[in-house]
C-alpha cells in the first residue's frame, strides 16, 4: 500500500490505540462510546485508526466517559507537539509496534525485542548503577511487555543486523549468553525474526555510526530512530530517511545470514 500524504503521521497510531484500549477496558463499543461523545461511529474509527487529529474538545469529552484522569488529553498534547518536534515523542517502543516491517541495526548488545529475560537483566542492571534491584526488575518487565508485542502475532515483519561481537560477549556469563543464542535460534526457527551479523573481520564496516531503526508502515513515511546513550533521535524527514536507507543496503551488503544451525548460535561460550 502507498502513503497516503493526507493522513496524520504514524506517531498517531500509539494514541489511536490508547483510546481503543481504554474504551476496551471499559467494556463499550465504539458505537457506545460515539454516541456518548456526540461523533458518529465513523468519526471515532477515524480517531482510533489514526485517520485524522482529533479535536481537543472531542479527546477531553472521551477522557471523561472513558475516566482516565486526564491521560489522554496529555497524550494528545504530546502527540501533537511531536509532529513538530518528533525528539519529544516518548512512545518510540509502542510507535514500533505498529510498523508493518522493522530494520534495526545494534553493534553493541541484542536489541530489547530480542532479549531473554536473564540478558536483559544483565544488560540494564550495570547501565543503570544508581537503580535499586527493584527499580530495575521494572524495567526488564517494559523490556519482556515489548518483545512480547514485537513478537507477537499482530508485531512488525522483524530484520536485525547485529555485530558479530554482540553474540561472543558473555553479558551476564556464559549461562545468559548461551540462552540468548539459544532463545534468537528459536525465533529464527519459527520465522518471527531475520537475523545478520556484520563479520568482526570486515575491513570496511559500514555501520560505525552506530545503532538505529528503520519503521515502515502501511500507509505512512517511514520514520528513523537513532539510538543514544540516552533515547534517541527519530525522524521522518525524507533526506535523513533516504541517507539511513544507503546505509542500509551497505550494512546488509556486509552481512552474512544466520540459521538456526549456524555456529554462532550453536556454540557454547566460552569454548565458542
Amino acid at each position: 500500500m502507498g502513503v497516503n500524504s493526507a493522513l496524520p503521521s504514524a506517531m498517531w497510531l500509539p494514541f489511536g490505540a490508547r483510546i481503543l484500549r481504554a474504551r476496551s477496558d471499559r467494556g463499550l463499543s465504539r458505537a457506545e462510546l460515539a454516541a456518548t461523545v456526540g461523533v458518529t461511529d465513523d468519526k471515532l474509527r477515524e480517531v482510533e485508526d489514526a485517520h485524522c487529529r482529533p479535536a481537543r474538545s472531542l479527546v477531553e469529552r472521551v477522557d471523561n466517559v472513558l475516566g482516565t484522569d486526564h491521560q489522554l488529553v496529555e497524550a494528545w498534547a504530546i502527540t501533537l507537539q511531536a509532529e513538530a518536534f518528533p525528539n519529544e515523542f516518548g512512545d518510540e517502543r509502542e510507535l514500533a509496534v505498529h510498523a508493518t516491517d522493522l530494520w534495526e541495526h545494534q553493534p553493541m548488545a541484542v536489541p530489547v525485542f530480542l532479549r531473554t529475560r536473564e540478558y536483559s537483566r544483565a544488560v540494564l542492571g550495570p547501565g543503570h548503577p544508581a537503580l535499586s534491584p527493584d527499580e530495575v526488575e521494572l524495567m526488564v518487565e517494559e523490556e519482556m511487555a515489548n518483545r512480547a508485542a514485537m513478537t507477537g502475532p499482530d508485531g512488525p515483519v522483524l530484520r536485525v543486523v547485529l555485530n558479530e561481537s554482540v553474540l561472543q560477549r558473555p553479558q551476564g556469563g556464559a549461562e545468559v549468553l548461551n540462552a540468548q543464542r539459544d532463545f534468537l535460534a528459536d525465533l529464527i526457527e519459527a520465522g518471527i525474526v531475520t537475523v545478520g551479523v556484520i563479520p568482526e573481520q570486515t575491513a570496511h564496516h559500514p555501520g560505525l555510526g552506530g545503532a538505529f531503526r528503520m519503521m515502515e508502515f502501511a500507509d505512512r513515511p517511514t520514520m528513523v530512530y537513532a539510538f543514544a546513550a540516552e533515547g534517541g533521535d527519530l525522524t521522518a524527514e525524507s533526506e535523513q530517511v533516504g541517507r539511513c536507507a544507503m546505509v542500509r543496503e551497505a550494512i546488509e551488503e556486509a552481512t552474512v545470514e544466520l540459521t538456526p544451525r549456524s555456529e554462532l548460535l550453536t556454540a557454547r561460550w566460552p569454548a565458542g
